[in-house]
């Protein structure tokens, strides 16, 4: 088996990180809103994305067109065994692709579940570095 390209995938972990980070900056407001809480999973969800987007790029598979996280996992199956956690921390992030983007009466984000999400995606984003090399 070839080796993984790091450079084809430095731009997407490089965007990955980036939404890592303002995922952090949200969760460590104590006064965020809900609102706020929602995007910042959102921002979770994309740094997911982006990592595993990432590992593609450094295998040379193409991407599905699509930003369901369960999808892109499924990709990168023939070139990395994903451990059970990572999977599930895809499938736990995988709704806040679109959903906290648009105003939903009464959908209340808590801190915790943000929180929960900064994990998962932290998670997914370092298994996905290991996994390029």
């Amino acid at each position: 088996m070839k080796r993984p390209e790091v450079e084809a995938a430095e731009p997407w972990l490089a965007l990955a990180q980036a939404d890592s980070e303002i995922l952090g900056w949200i969760v460590e407001r104590d006064d965020a809103p809900a609102e706020l809480l929602g995007l910042g999973c959102f921002h979770g969800q994309q740094a997911a994305e982006k990592a595993l987007k990432a590992v593609l790029a450094a295998w040379d598979l193409p991407a599905p067109r699509s930003h369901d996280l369960t999808v892109l996992a499924a990709a990168v199956a023939p070139v990395a065994a994903m451990p059970e956690a990572i999977l599930a921390a895809c499938e736990a992030l995988a709704d806040y692709g679109v959903g906290p983007r648009y105003p939903t009466p009464g959908r209340q984000i808590p801190r915790a579940v943000a929180l929960r999400a900064q994990l998962d995606a932290q998670a997914i984003v370092r298994w996905c570095r290991g996994a390029i090399g």
